[in-house]
């Protein structure tokens, strides 16, 4: 979200996606307007932690020459998107610290067309919540860049969220290996990492799931939830 890598009040209540909340049917609306509110829960260890996030459509944006979709997130990233007849993608993205986007090369890949079971891709990603907790504590994100295979595993998944049922919903699970160096002592530990990411027709991504399973005395794995709370324009 990718997500890749990812919660409020309604204006417009959410039912089902059989009864989308908006005119549009995509997976991932881009109309600009909308905002999408998440009720984010991480957990490390016998830690559990709460809190919010938002995503929200601005005016389009030009990248090289062409008109983007821009999806603002609640810390100020832009992320820049474009559909065509292969999929959905983001071509580039801007940080608040950063005074033009930066472009994907190549192009993020975020669903791929067909729409439909079956259907594959890849991306690269990061750890999301993994970390290393002796001699010394430090979280293992973006400085390891590992291979994430996407596949669509279904088309009529019902999901429950804060937001309420959605049913008749895309499941797109990820799996991604890890080898991790402990110490002498622990040598290395191999980890599957998987995400599972539920779209709902007119609404798009309702909730995501990392995981990322490791408990040693050097690292701390644990998982990541997004559920949708609320989508309102």
């Amino acid at each position: 979200m990718s997500i890749l890598p990812a919660a409020i009040p309604l204006v417009l209540l959410l039912a089902a996606c059989s009864k989308p909340a908006m005119e549009s049917t995509s997976y991932f609306p881009l109309a600009q307007g909308l905002r999408w509110d998440y009720l984010v829960t991480s957990r490390v260890g016998d830690s559990i932690r709460h809190s919010d996030f938002s995503i929200h459509t601005g005016s389009e944006e030009s990248v090289n020459g062409a008109l983007h979709s821009v999806r603002i997130t609640s810390d100020g990233t832009r992320y820049y998107i474009a559909e065509n007849s292969s999929g959905i993608y983001r071509r580039a993205k801007r940080t608040l610290i950063e005074s033009r986007p930066s472009v994907d090369d190549p192009p993020h890949l975020i669903l791929k067309k067909p729409l439909r079971k079956g259907t594959h891709w890849s991306n690269p990603t990061y750890p999301f919540v993994l970390r290393r907790v002796y001699p010394y504590e430090e979280r293992l994100t973006r400085g390891m860049n590992l291979k994430m295979t996407y596949q669509i595993a279904s088309e009529n998944d019902t999901v429950v969220v804060p937001a309420g049922r959605f049913d008749n919903c895309l499941r797109v699970e990820g799996e991604a290996n890890l080898t991790l160096y402990a110490d002498a002592k622990s040598g290395y530990e191999e980890i599957l990492i998987n995400t599972t990411e539920w779209y709902a027709p007119g609404v798009g991504l309702v909730k995501l799931l990392r995981e990322e399973p490791l408990s040693n005395e050097v690292f701390a794995g644990g998982e990541l939830v997004y559920e949708l709370k609320a989508l309102r324009r």
